[in-house]
């Protein structure tokens, strides 16, 4: 299935977007507008381009949102939609590099701008679309547009409406509101967020009793000096030899209130240390699961390595200029390319290399607005076009590859086109785009 995925949301500082295009930021902070719920699902048709993206509220105004741009296609299954997307959000917060549960349980935002994470979100961007790739079976295609209802219209729903009356709507109006208010989290994240929330609750109690057992010791500490002064005055009345048989009863006296009192410091000393020793169980709790963390972290460093064999680098991302024959920029990288002066589409790679310093071939294949893969005589058998390219040391690295396409303007019409960039029978990275 023709596919891109994004990642969006306002994090710990402010609208972060992954890939960050301007064309496609306004619809997805567009979608979070009519957010109701906790969760649901904005669908948004473009002319022949559906957007399909999930939206997860957290804290204090803030959210997470994952979207999923289709071609020419209109998925009819929205549970299979709600169940991908939610558990793509379930791995998301036990990995915990974009979104987390805090100390006490509830949801939060744990990253400032989401090109921090473009490794991670890489992950999700592919388990995303293979979800999709499943879905294909309750794909149908697109139908024709209707114009006699607006390209702004909105209609909203809840999850358990009629799937027909969802479709209909979904490639009918511009925007299609599924909302979910409950029953959203899966049960790995239910018990997650009940583990901290306990932890939490019994912390806070503990915290509590031991400041409540502090102010009792203080005040028997009170006591007990209170007593020595009674014990050195009755001294004094001995050492004045007045009433020796009385004061010797009156000493008697406070020495048993003493020894019940010394009882009782003991006593809160007992509890004092079981409290301590409660807290250092909780305590080699939470060193378990960092453990358990860098356990996972290791894991991942080892799937790093066994890849190498077969992936060269990385890509992490894919930017296109719009060149002139002699590779003089009309429309620099990133930027928005407009038909009437396309001419030679040039992708720019960013990566972390693998195999440094080894000189590869990559090879690309450019699809047009059909799905058509772009061919000339010089053309690699099955692709565009092929570039030498010798691998980096290190992250964010870039290199450029040939460009593709006519030395006049307006050589490319108007749509949405792909490149793929292939190492031997491997895709390294795919990149949808589109010309204005």
């Amino acid at each position: 299935m023709n596919s891109s995925v994004y990642i969006f949301g306002n994090l710990s500082s402010g609208y972060t977007q992954y890939p960050d295009e301007e064309f496609s930021s306004q619809i997805f902070q567009n979608f979070y507008t009519k957010a109701k719920a906790t969760t649901q699902i904005a669908i948004r048709r473009d002319g022949n381009l559906m957007y399909y993206a999930y939206i997860r509220k957290l804290e204090q105004g803030k959210y997470l949102g994952i979207c999923t741009l289709l071609n020419g296609t209109a998925i009819t299954s929205f549970d299979g939609i709600f169940s991908l997307f939610e558990n793509v959000i379930s791995n998301i917060v036990t990995k915990g590099y974009l979104i987390k549960y805090n100390d006490n349980g509830t949801l939060v935002a744990n990253t400032d701008h989401l090109y921090m994470n473009r490794e991670e979100l890489d992950f999700v961007a592919e388990s995303l679309k293979g979800g999709f790739d499943n879905l294909q079976s309750t794909a149908i295609k697109l139908p024709p547009i209707n114009y006699a209802i607006s390209s702004e219209s909105i209609e909203e729903f809840v999850v358990d409406d009629d799937p027909k009356d969802i479709l209909k709507s979904s490639y009918t109006n511009g925007y299609t509101y599924i909302y979910k208010s409950k029953g959203f989290n899966t049960n790995l994240m239910n018990s997650y967020q009940g583990v901290l929330s306990r932890i939490s609750n019994e912390n806070a109690s503990l915290k509590k009793e031991n400041s409540t057992l502090k102010d009792e010791n203080r005040k028997i500490r009170q006591q007990k000096k209170q007593y020595l002064y009674v014990i050195l005055l009755c001294i004094a009345v001995i050492g004045c030899g007045i009433g020796l048989f009385f004061l010797n009863d009156s000493l008697n006296t406070t020495q048993g209130k003493l020894e019940a009192a010394n009882d009782t410091i003991k006593m809160n000393n007992t509890e004092i240390s079981n409290l301590s020793s409660q807290i250092n169980n909780l305590r080699l709790s939470l060193t378990d699961e960092k453990e358990k963390r860098e356990i996972a972290e290791e894991k991942l460093d080892d799937l790093k390595n066994s890849i190498s064999s077969t992936i060269p680098m990385l890509i992490t991302d894919i930017e296109i200029a719009n060149v002139y024959s002699d590779g003089t920029i009309e429309t620099s990288y990133g930027s928005s390319i407009y038909s009437s002066s396309s001419m030679y589409l040039k992708p720019r790679l960013t990566y972390t290399g693998i195999r440094t310093g080894e000189s590869i071939t990559l090879y690309a294949k450019l699809y047009g607005i059909s799905g058509t893969l772009q061919t000339g005589n010089s053309s690699p058998s099955g692709y565009t076009f092929s570039s030498s390219v010798t691998v980096s040391e290190g992250s964010d690295n870039t290199c450029e590859l040939s460009g593709w396409g006519g030395a006049n303007k307006g050589f490319w019409s108007r749509g949405s086109y792909r490149y793929e960039i292939w190492y031997g029978n491997v895709c390294l990275k795919s990149k949808t785009f589109y010309l204005y």
